[in-house]
């Protein structure tokens, strides 16, 4: 196990540079772009669901709307339906910047594993599936942990 989460974390650690980038361009975190994604791919998303999607808290995913609002990046709007609720919509800016990074992420990312063969590129893509399986499901749990604790 040991092992597994060193290798894990050098992993991670070999995106720092496109993180950099990313910040020095944008001045935008990787969670703040984890934020713009998920409303690039739901518009009109509420804040509640950004929080259980980004799996942090609603005053946190708050305090992360309005730095990302300030920088022209989204726009908050009364939801129609539910006059408490709020929904978040990307501005040209923030599309520009949700755009940008996915194509250099991917690129960057293709970078790093442009030497390793096809079998090895299977062998990484089934291992990070499962890894990803299992987040989920972890998170998931939580999520229902903390929805019974409420109650």
């Amino acid at each position: 196990m040991d092992a597994a989460v060193t290798a894990l974390f050098k992993a991670s650690a070999l995106l720092d540079p496109f993180r950099l980038a990313l910040w020095d361009r944008d001045g935008l975190t990787v969670t703040q772009l984890r934020l713009l994604s998920h409303v690039h791919e739901s518009e009109g998303i509420s804040n509640a669901e950004l929080a259980d999607r980004l799996y942090v808290t609603r005053p946190s995913v708050s305090a992360l709307l309005e730095r990302l609002e300030r920088g022209g990046f989204i726009r908050r709007e009364v939801s129609p339906n539910d006059r408490r609720g709020i929904c978040i919509w990307l501005e040209e800016r923030g599309r520009e910047a949700v755009t940008a990074a996915r194509e250099e992420a991917r690129e960057y990312a293709a970078s790093l594993m442009e030497d390793l063969g096809d079998d090895d590129l299977r062998h990484i893509t089934s291992a990070l599936e499962k890894l990803i399986a299992a987040g989920a499901a972890r998170r998931a749990r939580d999520l229902r942990a903390g929805a019974a604790a409420k109650h």
